[in-house]
């Protein structure tokens, strides 16, 4: 694919735009073939009793299920739908066989709200070393997991506040061969990059670069972990469990957002017709361009390098500008949809 194909097809799949749309790490544009389904299935609610919906639904939630355990890496068993990354993660802390005072080892971008809940649970953050651009260099992470192993690390694949793509398959591998679980947060990184990289555990949303409802995510569990998981569940709740689910169904919220997981679903098939491979390598290549066009934009600094493999792109202000009331001047003089990033996004 060159860089140059037309991707005019995408656009037109979408309602028309009233503004210049440069947010999709914060929430991205969904399709018409999206937005009908998740409003067709409220309305068959609304109709048909939303149990009776949800039931019809079925084979479309499935596939949905088996399709993200395929891009993240882990069986269809292993998928539960969930309302955000946020509640995935704390799902999965929740859940996982954790002790406070545990160590689970980030390296510094990580994202502020996930060392929140790692705080929270009494968790003790260690810092892996990384090489200039801010990415885990392996070969110290080899060592650390050799010498003072920590009870989980966790890497967010692809960053929001800069241009970053962590090798996570890499490390999956060397943290297999130590016995010590990798989380990721896919949040960034499902439908933007290759989220299939082995990791013991790997959460994501819906809103984002896969272009899916909001109020949904995706949790997925690697086998092998399946029935070392603490998940406490009314008798009601246990005995309904499917015999093909594993224990991770159960992380699922029993008061659901269904027109959403319709929605997710549907966007999943989108992306999968469009070819993964082919927009990993078109948002590489936007990315890519759109540093390279601000490289010398006055007053302001391009973060992080021109070729890594994100369509990100961040702006360091140079000259004292508030970034908050730049993104307002932007959406309110010219129509065009930023994010500002606070320092709390990834205060190390």
């Amino acid at each position: 694919m060159s860089v140059g194909e037309d991707w005019g097809w995408w656009r037109g799949q979408r309602p028309p735009a009233e503004r210049v749309h440069l947010d999709t790490a914060a929430a991205g544009r969904s399709s018409v073939a999206t937005l009908r389904a998740t409003a067709a299935h409220a309305e068959r609610e609304a109709t048909a009793g939303a149990y009776v919906a949800q039931a019809e639904a079925g084979p479309l939630l499935d596939e949905g299920r088996a399709e993200l355990g395929r891009l993240l890496g882990v069986p269809a068993a292993g998928v539960a739908f969930v309302p955000s990354a946020e509640a995935a993660l704390a799902a999965l802390l929740a859940a996982w066989p954790l002790r406070p005072g545990d160590a689970v080892a980030v390296v510094p971008s990580e994202w502020g709200p996930n060392l929140h809940a790692f705080a929270d649970r009494g968790l003790r953050i260690t810092e892996l070393a990384t090489d200039r651009d801010g990415a885990a260099d392996l070969a110290a992470l080899e060592r650390a997991l050799a010498e003072h192993p920590p009870a989980a690390v966790h890497l967010t694949q692809v960053t929001s506040h800069r241009a970053l793509v962590q090798p996570v398959a890499q490390a999956a591998a060397l943290c297999r061969a130590a016995g010590v679980p990798l989380w990721v947060d896919a949040a960034q990184a499902l439908g933007h990059a290759d989220t299939a990289c082995g990791a013991d555990a790997v959460y994501a949303t819906s809103r984002k670069w896969l272009t899916g409802p909001r109020g949904v995510g995706m949790l997925g569990v690697a086998e092998r972990w399946w029935d070392r998981l603490r998940i406490s569940a009314p008798d009601l709740v246990a005995s309904a469990r499917p015999a093909d689910r594993s224990p991770v169904w159960l992380l699922e919220a029993g008061e659901a957002n269904v027109p959403g997981w319709v929605g997710l679903c549907t966007a999943v098939r989108e992306y999968l017709a469009a070819g993964p491979d082919r927009v990993w390598r078109r948002l590489a290549a936007v990315g890519r361009q759109t540093r390279d066009a601000l490289a010398g934009l006055p007053g302001w600094a391009v973060v992080g390098p021109a070729d890594a493999g994100s369509a990100i792109t961040a702006l360091r202000a140079g000259c004292g500008q508030d970034v908050f009331e730049t993104r307002e001047r932007l959406l309110r003089e010219y129509g065009i949809v930023t994010t500002a990033g606070a320092a709390a996004r990834a205060p190390g």
